[in-house]
């Protein structure tokens, strides 16, 4: 009867030390999961300001924001010396 106590309290020991394995392991797989979908949504927002500053810094974007702002293209700009320079 010893012997199978003894075995006994060693197969509940082992199974509840499996058990608590086995929880452990669902709890990181479950901070997996939730780290997966956080790296999939950063990816997307990085896509969308990716294309979002392309948007805005491509060369006819650019330009419509600089005639908005009163610039003017170098080679219609009037041209003058500087003052230190003229005789």
């Amino acid at each position: 009867m010893k012997t199978v106590l003894r075995w006994g309290i060693v197969y509940l020991l082992l199974l509840t030390g499996l058990t608590a394995l086995g929880h452990y392991n669902q709890q990181l797989n479950a901070k997996l999961a939730a780290l997966q979908t956080l790296e999939a949504d950063l990816r997307q927002k990085e896509t969308r300001l990716l294309i979002q500053r392309y948007q805005l810094t491509a060369p006819l974007a650019l330009r419509t924001w600089a005639e908005a702002n009163g610039y003017i293209p170098m080679s219609l700009g009037r041209w003058v010396l500087p003052e230190r320079s003229r005789p």
